[in-house]
């Protein structure tokens, strides 16, 4: 079996900690050529948390000067909007070349914006030669209106915001991974006992929302290159520390677990 890299998270935070956390509420994309192929191009995107519209302008004009020459295309969602941003291709004139593409869909929730992509390539399943593929979502801090947890696992960056309902406890989870050759793995349990895992390429953001009251996470990493692990079932990874972020009436706090025994 190859040899994953494990995180081990080990730092205890407490409430009062993750209250006095401040995050920027709004979202700047852009979205630019970062290749030309004759007739074909590569478009890319770049985001960044900004305070409000003001801190947009100056980094749309900051965005606009540095790619003026790449079609540049700034966009602003404010703090109440979610979005997705995937990427597809579409063949070029003759199928000559093909174009990789970036398109982008807001709404009011995640489920929203992923409902519209789902309509959009039912209504014309011809405009691209491939599936999309998401590269970026973003779920707005006042889409729920609560509180959130910042955490940074050495590499990956994770977000998590309650959702809380009258009825449901919901954690909405962000996770981006912030290497550049590195795969991260992130095994997530559930308090109903459920395991999932996700995967996470160098530079991918992912949002998924779980309707748990405790989240516990355990991330690994390995070479991007080599193939993603395979798991008979869903276990954490024995004798190493995993995190539960727990959701107590929309505040955060964590605590830390280690499980006795050998894997693999």
């Amino acid at each position: 079996m190859r040899r994953l890299i494990v995180l081990t998270v080990t730092i205890i935070i407490c409430v009062g900690d993750i209250l006095a956390q401040q995050t920027k509420p709004c979202q700047f994309i852009g979205v630019y050529n970062k290749e030309i192929n004759g007739k074909c191009i590569v478009r890319a995107i770049v985001h960044e948390d900004v305070t409000d519209y003001a801190e947009y302008v100056l980094k749309k004009d900051e965005f606009a000067e540095q790619y003026k020459k790449a079609n540049a295309n700034p966009r602003f969602l404010r703090a109440h909007e979610c979005v997705i941003v995937y990427e597809y291709e579409k063949a070029g004139p003759g199928n000559k070349c093909s174009s990789t593409l970036i398109g982008i869909k807001t709404g009011n929730s995640l489920d929203a914006c992923r409902s519209q992509l789902a309509n959009g390539l039912a209504k014309d399943p011809t405009k691209s030669i491939s599936q999309p593929r998401i590269i970026f979502s973003w779920q707005g801090k006042d889409a729920y209106g609560s509180s959130e947890y910042i955490k940074d696992y050495g590499g990956l960056s994770g977000r998590f915001i309650s959702g809380n309902t009258s009825t449901q406890s919901i954690i909405m989870t962000q996770l981006t991974n912030k290497t550049t050759d590195k795969l991260a793995t992130v095994l997530v349990r559930t308090d109903d006992g459920k395991m999932s895992v996700e995967y996470l390429d160098p530079g991918s953001t992912l949002t998924v929302k779980y309707s748990t009251k405790q989240l516990e996470i355990q991330v690994l990493y390995q070479d991007y290159k080599t193939p993603k692990p395979s798991f008979d079932t869903y276990e954490f990874i024995k004798n190493k520390v995993r995190e539960a972020v727990i959701n107590e009436n929309g505040k955060f706090k964590s605590q830390t677990y280690t499980t006795v025994g050998v894997r693999g």
